[in-house]
């Protein structure tokens, strides 16, 4: 655990440098695909603001993609925050821009080869586009195994349950049964059939813990059927490249 100043004496790029610190000195896994479980991802007492400010369901919009059951979100807009009550805007903004600020890809790039490469690209050179949202799942909710759209530099989910009674919610990380099946990248959105993949691990929900991983033709996960009551609460942020035209 690390020494950490107060929340009164410590500024947003201090809380951006310990997300960075985190995310440079955990251990890299590389099965089923190359990714980062980060514990205290966040400095404890910012992630215990972001907690006690979690929006209520009232505030959550339904995002039903496909056949998704029981799925709520809000987008962590400028305009969002701006709604917000003051501690809760600042609380979201600094947890926002801590997890991605302009020196992430490129300190990341030297643990991940795909974000490497997408980085050497005409379209990686311009600033990458961030879109983060708060999002609750309940009882129900699954999602078969799929990759992230390539288009994406870097993908991160951060746990925010109450406590570490439930890890087994967290992300599940898929290899497929065939060593040589690999996602197309025209149809980088695609889900594919649970059976055709082996369960290798999860990714634990458990309080401040970080997801981190850069989506590839091999970047299997998804979620495991919940069927015990329950409620997943997490931020997801993706940092994805600015394909717009000049």
């Amino acid at each position: 655990m690390h020494a950490e100043r107060s929340a009164d004496l410590r500024t947003p790029a201090e809380s951006a440098a310990h997300v960075l610190r985190r995310l440079e000195e955990t251990p890299l896994r590389a099965e089923p695909f190359p990714h980062l479980v980060v514990p205290d991802a966040l400095p404890s007492d910012l992630y215990a603001r972001a907690v006690a400010h979690w929006p209520t369901f009232e505030a959550l919009a339904l995002l039903q993609m496909d056949s998704l059951p029981r799925r709520y979100q809000m987008v962590l807009t400028d305009r969002n925050l701006r709604d917000m009550e003051p501690e809760a805007a600042a609380a979201w903004r600094e947890v926002r821009d801590s997890l991605f600020g302009p020196e992430t890809l490129a300190r990341l790039a030297p643990r991940f080869p795909s974000l490497a490469a997408k980085l050497e690209t005409p379209v990686g050179a311009r600033p990458a586009m961030v879109y983060a949202r708060l999002v609750e799942d309940h009882a129900g909710h699954a999602m078969l195994p799929h990759t992230d759209v390539f288009g994406t530099f870097l993908s991160m989910l951060l746990y925010m349950p109450p406590d570490g009674r439930r890890p087994d919610l967290g992300t599940a990380l898929y290899r497929p049964r065939d060593p040589s099946f690999t996602a197309d990248i025209g149809r980088s959105t695609e889900r594919f059939p649970r059976e055709d993949f082996e369960l290798t691990g999860t990714a634990p929900f458990l309080p401040n813990h970080l997801l981190a991983y850069a989506p590839s033709d091999r970047s299997f996960h998804g979620v495991e059927p919940v069927k015990a009551p329950c409620t997943r609460r997490f931020l997801i942020l993706f940092a994805v490249m600015d394909t717009r035209g000049p």
